[in-house]
């Protein structure tokens, strides 16, 4: 029987209230610009120690026990640390759907990386954390810095940022998206323009993909130009989750019974 006691951690969503893909890097990532903005949908994950040496993830999502980010988080961390006796019992609720845009899986390896550091008395400092998630995936450094940033280069530089409080509308997709696969698709020109601060807060932001799994996803569109219909609709990331900035409570929970009964739709507040 496991004697420890448990560890609850809250791993939550982002969204990419745009981006940008200027151009393909040599180390085969992208340039990018975008404002990452974090959000109160999250996953929970419990981490209990174990004994031996062993990982075990339990998940509400079954594929997720043998394949998952989390098992190559705590790899990393092991060959660190080869003295660590690292053994954990995983349990892994999924609220965050996969392949949606939202940022679910390089949250999790974020609350991993901070769990592992704070269970194992790691002492490591924040920056270095933030270079160790660099190695899971480009999105984890954000996570780890837990702040709204304005982002660039391959999703490692982060400017923290004020971002005033928002409700958002959210419509689910039924896909599961591949971020590679997107990535692939795009015919990216040389001629691409940064954007800037003011060209967010003015409106004129935008995001390279929704053209493109728009085309491939014709009910993400579909569910776009519905959802346009009450204000400045976007999709999240590489998709498909379609968000609405929304500041007065009442009228997002009347947009949200004014939408198709199908949709998966779902109000949440930024953090």
């Amino acid at each position: 029987m496991n004697q420890y006691k448990s560890n609850q951690y809250k791993s939550y969503a982002k969204l990419n209230r745009f981006i940008h893909v200027l151009k393909k890097r040599s180390d085969g990532y992208h340039e990018i610009q975008s404002l990452f903005q974090l959000i109160d949908l999250s996953d929970t994950i419990t981490f209990k120690k174990r004994k031996d040496n062993r990982i075990s993830i339990k998940s509400n999502i079954k594929k997720l026990e043998q394949k998952n980010i989390i098992f190559e988080t705590v790899s990393l961390i092991k060959e660190k640390y080869p003295k660590k006796n690292i053994g954990l019992d995983i349990e892994l609720k999924k609220q965050i759907p996969l392949g949606s845009g939202l940022g679910g899986g390089s949250s999790n390896a974020a609350t991993t990386l901070e769990a592992l550091n704070t269970i194992y008395n790691l002492n490591i400092e924040k920056q270095k954390l933030r270079t160790i998630g660099a190695r899971l995936g480009a999105d984890v450094p954000f996570f780890v810095n837990g702040k709204n940033a304005w982002v660039e280069g391959k999703g490692d530089i982060l400017t923290n940022i004020h971002i005033k409080p928002s409700l958002f509308i959210l419509i689910f997709s039924e896909h599961v998206i591949s971020t590679r696969e997107m990535y692939q698709s795009l015919n990216l020109s040389d001629k691409n323009q940064d954007y800037s601060y003011e060209d967010f807060l003015n409106g004129n932001t935008s995001n390279t993909f929704e053209r493109h799994v728009f085309r491939k996803f014709p009910s993400i569109k579909k569910a776009a130009e519905k959802l346009s219909n009450y204000g400045p609709a976007r999709m999240t990331g590489s998709g498909g989750t379609l968000f609405l900035p929304e500041n007065e409570s009442e009228r997002a929970k009347e947009i949200l019974k004014k939408l198709p009964k199908e949709y998966d739709a779902k109000l949440v507040s930024s953090l």
